[in-house]
């Protein structure tokens, strides 16, 4: 098998099973309650599933190492700038969403379904840890592993600028589409966001700036709510 092939494939058993078929399911099911246990059984397992897929695929179908997801020997100081980077430009994009674009668009979501949800995680104090911590971790490691992943392999197919472009838009395109059901802006805000932090892998060739954000990023926002709402 040709490595084209194995990068195509690689791309497919990411994209086709994880990405898709939540997409589909974001547009054609609307959740009214949501159970903790199968909340975190869900999420957890296709966490788990997601990376086991990614790192064993790397390995043995393209046998590539561990490099393809972190640039060896770099200061972790760099991807720490790199992170708060992220970190700041996503209450950045968020800000200038409320002022601007969430104005434009006449969305109202249901949220009562996740309100309960997170009213009964947080009245229990084992569940909070584990959302605030491996649950968070894990989905965030799933978001960054499999994104880097399917970009990585694109980028092997062709090395021009408009192809690696593309393949930044189309994957930010992808992750924002899961964002349906919050309505436009939040669209489009991920879709920015989702672009720099593809750009910014594509640039220095490392997961670690985005999982930190990522991790930062949900964790203040979980606290903020069980702190104020709760």
């Amino acid at each position: 098998m040709s490595k084209r092939s194995k990068n195509i494939i690689a791309v497919l058993v990411i994209l086709l099973p994880f990405y898709l078929s939540a997409i589909v399911q974001k547009f054609l099911f609307n959740q009214n309650e949501i159970l903790i246990q199968e909340f975190f059984g869900y999420y957890m397992m296709l966490s788990v599933a997601g990376l086991a897929v990614v790192l064993l695929t790397n390995r043995f179908l393209l046998k590539n190492n561990f490099e393809v997801f972190l640039t060896p020997k770099r200061k972790v100081i760099y991807d720490l700038v790199l992170a708060f980077l992220l970190l700041g430009s996503s209450y950045f994009i968020q800000s200038v969403e409320q002022i601007t674009y969430a104005n434009w668009f006449s969305f109202e979501r249901d949220r009562t379904a996740i309100t309960n949800l997170l009213e009964s995680i947080f009245s229990n104090y084992l569940y909070a840890l584990i959302i605030l911590g491996p649950f968070t971790w894990f989905e965030e490691a799933f978001t960054v592993f499999t994104v880097s992943f399917i970009l990585y392999n694109l980028w092997e197919l062709n090395s021009t600028r408009i192809w690696t472009w593309t393949t930044i838009f189309f994957t930010a395109s992808l992750l924002a589409l899961l964002q349906v059901n919050n309505g436009p802006s939040a669209m489009i805000s991920s879709f920015i966001l989702i672009s720099f932090s593809n750009y910014i892998f594509f640039k220095y060739r490392s997961i670690l700036p985005l999982f930190i954000a990522g991790v930062l990023f949900q964790t203040i926002d979980l606290i903020t709510y069980w702190a104020f709402t709760i």
